[in-house]
């Protein structure tokens, strides 16, 4: 891509033509006004750099020459001035911005910041995909080559309103783009009002709106109907490049947040020693199996788990060894319940489980089988290390709470204790919705 430098400084032309080389641009230097308009009649170029103080004549009054030569380029003005309202008068004048000459290393991150910029929002990831809705066919062919071509979209058009509806309930997309005033019994304004009533994640969807009306009442009903941005016919491409890509940008880069969100979350509802979920995590996903076991009348158990004579473990060969038999303990757990159970750290030495469709005698015979695991996979130099299980279920149709199987289990645990370890004690769970 061609870069324009006006500039009447040798030493500034050097350094601007070096760095815009080395951003992967190809500067071509002028030194007056009349040099500089006579590139602007031969070549087109993506950006322009001018001095302020080029010619000593007005600055001021060269831009709007320049922007009306060259309308799709970005126009970066350069000066030493300071002086208050330089900015907003070269920005009123046509200018893109302003970079003041303070020093390379400032006129240098300026430049390499709207470079960049400018160059990102060229071309983006072709696994973007666009839902276009419009039902004039020249338009619809101009439009997509603009996106499929010039910004590497993946672009599904029709031209029904209805047709378009449909995809979006099944499909996932990064943009909606839809005409206004469409062919057939929906106009795009019933499309987006649509739209913003799906259940799923397409309602959040960004929607750029084609209009062929720009009065100020138009603009307001398609923002209250849920537009995002709109574009007036006849479209221009530039324009629409800019627009697509901020849309798709910032879906992108919302959708990255919400990623990075949903991580941390399920960081938050893990135990950093073992892996297991931890009470947060036991507590999230506790109250959804419990409510599916009431609505599919299913029955559900709840075991606590808990290292026989771990104390003395960490007494006789330290925390790290403590550690390591309580990760052993956890991986073991995990490795050998099923997908659908939950298996968590309620804290110290103690393990919860959740076994969702696991009636009395399912539970038992799976915690017998972890208990005999638990003595044959986990040893402290050559001694045997042993847990304990008290265990609860509850039989459909009724609702119990978590509270009320986590005291039941706990008083079966405790029983296991005093029994002598190493076994599986049952407790009913009388009391399942305790105020």
């Amino acid at each position: 891509m061609l870069v324009l430098l006006i500039e009447s400084s040798k030493l500034y032309q050097m350094f601007l033509s070096d760095l815009f080389v080395r951003l992967g641009y190809r500067p071509v230097s002028v030194a007056s006004r009349q040099e500089a308009l006579q590139a602007l009649g031969k070549y087109e170029f993506h950006f322009i750099c001018l001095n302020l103080s080029l010619d000593g004549e007005d600055t001021m009054e060269f831009i709007p020459q320049v922007r009306k030569l060259a309308p799709q380029a970005s126009l970066i003005l350069l000066t030493s001035d300071r002086a208050k309202g330089i900015r907003l008068q070269a920005v009123k004048a046509g200018a893109t911005e302003v970079i003041y000459k303070s020093s390379a290393s400032h006129i240098i991150r300026r430049l390499q910041v709207l470079l960049r910029g400018s160059h990102n929002s060229q071309v983006l990831s072709n696994s973007c995909r666009v839902l276009y809705v419009e039902d004039s066919r020249t338009q619809a062919a101009i439009v997509r080559q603009t996106l499929e071509q010039d910004m590497n979209l993946q672009v599904e058009h029709c031209n029904r309103a209805e047709t378009a509806l449909e995809r979006l309930a099944e499909r996932e997309y990064d943009l909606v783009i839809t005409d206004v005033l469409l062919k057939g019994g929906a106009s795009g304004l019933w499309l987006l009002r649509q739209l913003r009533q799906l259940d799923n994640e397409n309602a959040q969807l960004p929607v750029l709106t084609l209009t062929g009306y720009d009065d100020p009442e138009r603009r307001l009903e398609l923002l209250r109907a849920g537009t995002t941005d709109y574009v007036t016919k006849p479209v221009l491409k530039e324009e629409l490049i800019i627009r697509v890509n901020n849309l798709v940008s910032n879906k992108l880069l919302m959708d990255k947040v919400l990623e990075q969100q949903a991580q941390m979350q399920k960081l938050a509802m893990r135990d950093e020693l073992t892996g297991c979920y931890n009470r947060l995590g036991l507590e999230e996903l506790a109250d959804k199996y419990i409510s599916q076991a009431t609505r599919q009348e299913r029955p559900i158990s709840l075991a606590m788990v808990d290292i026989d004579h771990f104390k003395r473990i960490n007494d006789a060969y330290g925390h790290d060894t403590g550690d390591r038999v309580l990760r052993t303990l956890g991986k073991l757990l995990r490795r050998k319940c099923r997908k659908s159970d939950v298996v968590a750290r309620w804290g110290g030495e103690e393990f919860v489980l959740l076994l969702p469709d696991t009636n009395r005698e399912q539970g038992r015979a799976a915690l017998q089988k972890l208990r005999k695991l638990v003595v044959g996979m986990c040893a402290v130099k050559g001694e045997t290390v042993t847990a304990s299980f008290g265990f609860t279920s509850i039989e459909a149709p009724q609702r119990p709470q978590l509270n009320a199987m986590i005291t039941c289990a706990d008083q079966a645990l405790y029983q296991a204790k005093e029994e002598g370890r190493n076994c599986v004690i049952y407790r009913e769970c009388g009391n399942q919705n305790p105020v």
